[in-house]
């Protein structure tokens, strides 16, 4: 009687851990996507964060140089697909041009700009004056290549955005990017 009642108790465990395998491997998938996804998160933060801080203390902008930033820093922790979108925005939210946009896909970032108005939030605002601007930084990807089982989390938009101050109010601009954002060259 008691072989028989420990030959069903292990049969019993063995039923009840290939019952409990699939949840578990689901619950490590899950766990490795998200970790993934956060931390993918971090970097485009950090990234985003970096790219403003060097930009916002530059008074002119080098089209090569400005090129050149992206690919050490957004590349290098991002990786080749994303949308980059740099914005001038003056503290009456006008801006002085058109946004920069670099990256291999387009139309993830949400848009917060209207012609040469822009529409997000800011950190302060004054509508009577035009003497201090502001770098926007928006850094947008999708989660696609960091889920390992895309069934469970699915498919999203990623995006940080970073907003630093200028230290010059005016940045002038070289001719490639001038005739990017819609500005006159000016020598």
């Amino acid at each position: 009687m008691r072989r028989r009642f420990l030959a069903n108790e292990s049969g019993a465990t063995v039923i009840e851990f290939a019952l409990s395998l699939p949840i578990m491997f689901g619950i490590l998938l899950v766990s490795t996507d998200l970790y993934n996804i956060n931390r993918m998160r971090g970097d485009m933060e950090q990234a985003s964060h970096n790219l403003a801080s060097i930009l916002a203390n530059q008074q002119e902008w080098n089209a090569d140089s400005f090129d050149y930033l992206i690919e050490h820093i957004i590349d290098n922790s991002v990786g080749e697909e994303y949308e980059l979108i740099v914005s001038k925005v003056n503290i009456d939210r006008s801006m002085d041009w058109s946004p920069i946009r670099r990256g291999e896909i387009s139309d993830v970032c949400a848009e917060k700009s209207s012609g040469k108005y822009y529409s997000d939030q800011m950190p302060e605002e004054d509508p009577d004056s035009n003497t201090a601007s502001f770098l926007v930084i928006q850094l947008c990807r999708y989660n696609d290549d960091l889920i390992i089982n895309s069934g469970l989390l699915g498919s999203k938009k990623m995006e940080s955005t970073s907003i630093n101050r200028l230290l010059y109010h005016s940045v002038v601009l070289d001719k490639r990017l001038s005739g990017e954002v819609g500005v006159e060259y000016e020598e």
